[in-house]
C-alpha cells in the first residue's frame, strides 16, 4: 500500500503555514507505523527538493507528544485521545 504524505514547499515548512497538515500526517504515518511495525515513517515530501521527511522509531514518542501538545492548543480532544493510544502503545 502506497503512504499518501503531503508534498509542501520549503517555504511553507520554514513559516510552518502546513502544521495542521503536518501533524495530520505525522500521526496518521505513526499509526501506520506502528500497526506495521516499521522503524520510520515518512510524513511529508518538500517539493522541487528532493527531500523526504522521515521520522525514525526512536522518534515516535516526541513526535506524537508534540502533537499532542497542538491538538491540546486547538482543543480537538477526540484527537488527543487516538494519540494518547499510540503513545501507549509506544511503551
Amino acid at each position: 500500500m502506497t503512504r499518501k504524505i503531503p508534498i509542501i514547499s520549503l517555504e511553507d515548512f520554514e513559516a510552518k503555514a502546513k502544521k495542521p497538515t503536518m501533524m495530520k500526517s505525522l500521526v496518521l504515518n505513526i499509526a501506520e507505523g506502528i500497526e506495521d511495525n516499521l522503524e520510520s515513517v515518512n510524513v511529508a515530501e518538500i517539493k522541487n527538493h528532493d527531500i523526504i521527511l522521515s521520522v525514525p522509531k526512536t522518534e515516535w514518542k516526541s513526535g506524537l507528544e508534540n502533537a499532542m501538545n497542538y491538538y491540546i492548543e486547538k482543543e480537538e480532544y477526540e484527537e488527543c485521545s487516538k494519540i494518547r493510544n499510540l503513545i501507549e502503545k509506544i511503551k
